[in-house]
């Protein structure tokens, strides 16, 4: 069955059809898949059966997979997978009071080497709530007043772990913090496979723009923020059993919801940065 495209009607997000687990994936195929994530952002694969193996060569196929900073919610086969898992009571459930990523974010920001993609794969779901939202930052740059985009390109922030991710965030241990120090990277940035640009800036891990006053800073940070959080660049995600959704991280940003109380575990697979990053 050849993989087939539909993009969401709002224009960001699309769905993908056609991948089966039980036969191999095709160089054409992937590179549609692959395609379907540069244009669209946002991908949702659905009605996938749990094969690890399977997600583990489509997801590496991407670029290499890094592993999460916290260890300690690393699949039991392999760091290249962590799990995501809440009200399990568990050695691999979070104890966090909101869930795992329940904060505006770009996974990985806070490193030297920022993620490229994230792929999340729903293994258990709850029977109501527990929705992933997107927005997408490259439409956000696009429509922001002429003005404010020459002001800020060339313009670097600063990022760090745990800045403002509030009761969703896990403390690091000393070994994990003095792995991730603060990292400077280009408030805009080019897509090296799109050529697009897109705000690079997220309320979980950008700290303050570089060269402002703090307070110059807040108020040029939440204006970009708000701006890019309006509705006509968001997706909300309803999550099914079995379904893969990838995100591209260079072009959006994404948030966990925290309105349910059963139990609940992803997949996560983080492709690592593939190239030198660059401002725009």
């Amino acid at each position: 069955m050849p993989i087939t495209v539909t993009p969401f009607d709002h224009g960001f997000g699309a769905d993908v059809a056609g991948a089966d687990p039980s036969t191999p994936l095709s160089a054409d195929d992937f590179a549609a898949i692959k395609q379907a994530l540069l244009d669209h952002r946002v991908i949702v694969l659905s009605d996938l059966p749990e094969d690890f193996d399977w997600l583990l060569d489509l997801t590496r196929r991407f670029g290499p997979l890094v592993p999460h900073i916290l260890d300690q919610y690393h699949h039991p086969e392999t760091p290249d997978c962590s799990v995501i898992r809440s009200n399990h009571g568990d050695a691999l459930s979070r104890t966090t009071a909101k869930p795992a990523g329940a904060y505006w974010h770009a996974d990985l920001t806070y490193d030297a080497n920022p993620s490229d993609a994230t792929f999340l794969y729903s293994v258990q779901i709850p029977p109501k709530g527990g929705d992933t939202l997107f927005a997408d930052m490259i439409r956000a740059y696009e429509t922001l007043p002429a003005a404010t985009r020459h002001r800020i390109d060339g313009m670097t922030a600063i990022h760090r772990y745990g800045w403002n991710g509030g009761a969703a965030m896990t403390s690091l241990n000393a070994a994990q913090q003095a792995a991730h120090p603060d990292v400077e990277h280009p408030v805009v940035r080019t897509h090296a496979e799109t050529g697009r640009k897109a705000l690079f800036v997220n309320p979980g891990f950008t700290v303050r723009i570089v060269g402002l006053e703090q307070s110059e800073s807040d108020a040029l940070l939440g204006e970009l923020i708000e701006h890019s959080l309006k509705p006509e660049f968001r997706y909300r995600h309803v999550w099914r059993k079995g379904q893969l959704v990838g995100m591209d991280n260079r072009a959006s940003m994404h948030c966990a919801t925290s309105d349910y109380t059963e139990p609940r575990t992803l997949f996560r697979f983080i492709v690592g940065c593939t190239e030198r990053l660059k401002a725009a």
